[in-house]
């Protein structure tokens, strides 16, 4: 009989994690970040652009991104997912969206079960860059576009063949699309910057800072292209 009931006890509490404490647990994150952005953006309002300045030189997890691209003028930094073609699919499963969604309540990081690498899209006045870092803060690839030879980019929600070519997470991220030199590149955000893996004691407090520096205007960079 406890073969039996065993599995079924697994299921339940699985279930109350995933669909009762889990969104709790997002929301009172939410919360908490949104107030603390608030108060930030009232104690900083007149002096963003130094404030902004002062992030890029000194703050933990801006200086290493400032550093790579070797650009002062960030205007935002998101988190993304990893760059994947098709080839990619077999290798990562979107069925770890749990582990991820933890990772996220921790402040340390876009974490999936099989791969807990850090990427980011970099918007500056003349560029826009995308980053992979390893867990260890090391940067394994760098790609760069300008943004004038940027044509046809466009925002826009997930699709069905956004799924299964590139293994896009419907719900968790939205879709950058643009052509650069006859190419045409797909990159998978999110909705926040998360903690650059060279931080190892970050607080709720600077992940909010960082968010409302550097996050928000990369979306209202994405709402001027979003698709209607």
């Amino acid at each position: 009989m406890w073969i039996i009931a065993i599995p079924i006890v697994f299921i339940v509490l699985f279930c109350i994690y995933q669909y009762v404490l889990l969104p709790k647990m997002n929301a009172n994150h939410e919360e908490k970040l949104t107030k603390v952005s608030d108060n930030f953006a009232q104690q900083i309002a007149g002096k963003e652009t130094e404030t902004k300045q002062q992030f890029i030189q000194e703050n933990e997890h801006i200086k290493p991104i400032a550093f790579q691209i070797n650009e002062q003028k960030i205007i935002g930094i998101i988190s993304c997912q990893e760059k994947r073609e098709t080839k990619d699919f077999i290798r990562q499963q979107a069925v770890n969206m749990a582990g991820k969604a933890l990772g996220k309540l921790t402040g340390v990081g876009v974490k999936e079960v099989d791969n807990t690498e850090h990427y980011f899209l970099v918007l500056t006045d003349a560029n826009l860059h995308y980053l992979h870092y390893s867990e260890r803060g090391e940067c394994k690839e760098h790609l760069s576009f300008e943004k004038s030879k940027l044509n046809n980019i466009e925002v826009g929600k997930i699709t069905s063949a956004d799924m299964l070519k590139n293994n896009a997470f419907a719900g968790e991220t939205e879709r950058l699309s643009f052509e650069s030199e006859d190419t045409l590149y797909k990159f998978f955000f999110y909705d926040k910057m998360y903690a650059h893996p060279s931080v190892r004691h970050n607080s709720l407090e600077d992940v909010a800072k960082v968010n409302y520096l550097f996050a928000k205007p990369f979306s209202d960079f994405a709402n001027q292209h979003r698709k209607n």
